[in-house]
């Protein structure tokens, strides 16, 4: 028999298990679609949770209860979730609202939102949370932007809504340089300041979609008849701060008969264009046609820009050294090409580059130049001296290259130790001929020479050439390597390729370190090798014969006098000569990719 304390505790328990069958009815019910349903106060503090919160928290239903739903989220969509409710208190509903649950330390989980009031209450509200692909918001944990990519493909999908018709604009909107400042950024009422903006131009946005253009600049997407002034007014309002008025364009998205490669590229044109401050005052977006003719006309340009620059052989070589972080021995040094200033006539980076010779089916010329340049080079320097060049994917895998790289590898004026030419693999464009590729990597490896794979983990055939071609050094990307400095998962990843690498005989090597603490990182993961400003910034061949011949003749001396020099020596007198080249750097095959401030490569 049960005594009355207990009773009542069960009818508590009884209580309790009605509402929250109440509140799985209510999600199956009213918001079909999603995966938790949350009660919260006028303090959106938690009073009842039902569905799978622990798929999207990690945290049973019991201990997020009286929890206040903001604190549940990454500190950057709290406040976009204060201004979402703004918006809901306002009278406008909420739709598409994508913000990040945490989950532990370092991980969140994307989810949609909805909201509406609590049935016969006042100041209460039903909130829902739908998880999503990661894939829909692939940006860092800062903010919830999206990547150029993601931002594309929701443009895409709001073209095609409109049916032919302009229904959406792409709104492009750039803050003065006295608030886009790093100075302001860094400090916490420049952070605070950014995290309002972000959260206004997110909720202003159609299905939240943002992406950043740096330099202060951002674009996001409208309905064809808002105001997008009424946006930048919101946000010199909601700040506190006196701006100058933010520069903005107006975009409208009529792409009647044009493809989705012809959109993406008009797309691209006018986001690019406006990104660069330079062109951003002088020129004005009417249609996605005429910026379609004006990335054709442009790319026209830049064809013939880079036609010219390997026809004329208008680049030379740098080089920079990789060397084991456990003792600072040099292995070898990657080959890295130049072209002076003004050559260039308007190609902005290594990437843009690299496509256009692979576009324009010159790839393989330049590739074999910079091999004929290359092993000229060597025949300069000392024997020990080692040199790793970049040949892109698309020559390894094309038989016609392969046949002149044997020949040129066999002729008589050409000889040198194969031991002293590394071949670096790039993926700019994915290699689909295996057979032929694996065909002239064995070759050169039965040859003496040794197979790097450059880049690992940007691309999406990564593992498979790691499993198809006989390699011997693995390159891990710096921006992968980078984000490990703040990322578990980007640890646990790179720890295992080390491992992976390992097994398989192979050498691993971090891009970009530029720190200690960098090279601390690299080392903790298992990673033997590094390359990166720490260690040397890319010199000419006649600044490292110089540097050589010091250290030779420091070594004389020293020898005399019994003092010996260690081998790392080399290492700092090369920093001592760096910084003396030209600064703009082409990286033979290198993939397209937004460079650092400081570029390694």
């Amino acid at each position: 028999m049960s005594v009355p304390g207990q009773m009542g505790l069960h009818e508590n328990d009884r209580a309790s298990a009605s509402i929250e069958r109440r509140l799985e009815q209510l999600a199956a019910l009213a918001f079909a679609a999603a995966d938790v349903l949350f009660e919260v106060d006028r303090a959106f503090r938690i009073r009842h949770v039902g569905g799978a919160i622990q798929k999207l928290t990690g945290h049973n239903a019991r201990a997020v209860r009286n929890m206040s739903l903001f604190d549940m989220l990454i500190p950057s969509d709290r406040i976009f979730l204060k201004r979402v409710v703004e918006a809901f208190d306002q009278g406008k509903p909420v739709r598409r609202t994508a913000v990040r649950f945490l989950r532990g330390k370092s991980e969140n989980t994307v989810a949609m939102l909805g909201m509406t009031v609590m049935p016969g209450s006042v100041g209460e509200r039903l909130v829902t949370a739908t998880i999503l692909d990661r894939g829909f918001t692939p940006s860092s944990s800062e903010d919830g932007f999206l990547d150029r990519s993601s931002f594309l493909s929701v443009a895409q999908r709001l073209i095609s809504a409109g049916d032919g018709q302009a229904q959406y604009s792409l709104v492009m909107l750039a803050l003065p340089q006295t608030v886009e400042s790093s100075a302001m950024q860094d400090t916490a009422l420049g952070k605070a300041f950014y995290a309002e903006i972000e959260a206004i131009l997110r909720l202003s946005s159609e299905n939240g979609a943002v992406t950043r253009l740096g330099n202060g600049a951002f674009a996001y997407f409208q309905k064809a008849d808002d105001d997008p002034d009424l946006v930048a007014e919101k946000i010199v309002e909601a700040t506190e701060v006196p701006l100058t008025r933010p520069c903005v364009q107006k975009l409208p998205l009529d792409a009647m008969l044009m493809e989705n490669e012809e959109i993406e590229k008009a797309l691209n044109y006018a986001l690019e264009t406006f990104a660069d401050e330079t062109t951003r005052q002088n020129v004005a977006f009417e249609n996605l046609p005429d910026c379609l003719a004006a990335a054709n006309n442009r790319d026209r340009g830049l064809t013939t820009s880079c036609r010219n620059i390997i026809n004329d052989e208008t680049f030379f070589q740098v080089l920079q050294p990789i060397l084991t972080l456990k003792n600072g021995i040099i292995q070898h040094y990657e080959v890295l090409t130049r072209f002076a200033e003004g050559v260039a006539r308007g190609i902005a980076n290594t990437g843009d580059f690299i496509q256009i010779a692979e576009q324009i089916g010159m790839i393989n010329t330049f590739d074999l130049l910079n091999c004929v340049k290359t092993i000229k080079l060597l025949q300069q320097l000392p024997n020990e001296i080692k040199l790793a060049l970049n040949v892109s994917g698309r020559s390894v895998q094309s038989a016609e290259f392969a046949s002149q790289m044997m020949n040129l590898l066999d002729s008589a004026e050409m000889k040198i130790s194969p031991s002293r030419l590394l071949i670096e693999i790039t993926e700019t464009r994915g290699i689909t001929n295996f057979d032929g590729a694996t065909t002239l990597l064995q070759w050169l490896v039965k040859r003496g020479h040794r197979i790097c794979l450059d880049d690992f983990g940007a691309g999406a055939m990564s593992f498979e050439y790691l499993r198809r071609f006989p390699v011997d050094f693995v390159k891990i990307d710096g921006h992968f390597f980078r984000n490990a400095m703040s990322s578990g998962r980007d640890r646990i990843l790179i720890r295992a390729i080390a491992r992976c690498s390992f097994e398989l005989g192979c050498r691993t090597v971090a891009e970009m370190i530029e720190t200690e603490v960098d090279a601390a990182l690299a080392k903790e993961l298992g990673v033997e090798c590094g390359q990166g400003w720490l260690f040397g910034q890319p010199v000419t061949a006649e600044q490292l014969l110089a540097s050589v011949k010091r250290v030779t003749r420091t070594q004389d001396r020293s020898a005399s006098e019994s003092f010996p020099i260690s081998r790392t020596a080399s290492l700092s007198s090369q920093r001592m000569d760096a910084g003396k080249g030209p600064s703009s750097t082409l990286k033979a095959g290198a993939s397209r990719k937004k460079m650092p401030a400081r570029d390694n490569s």
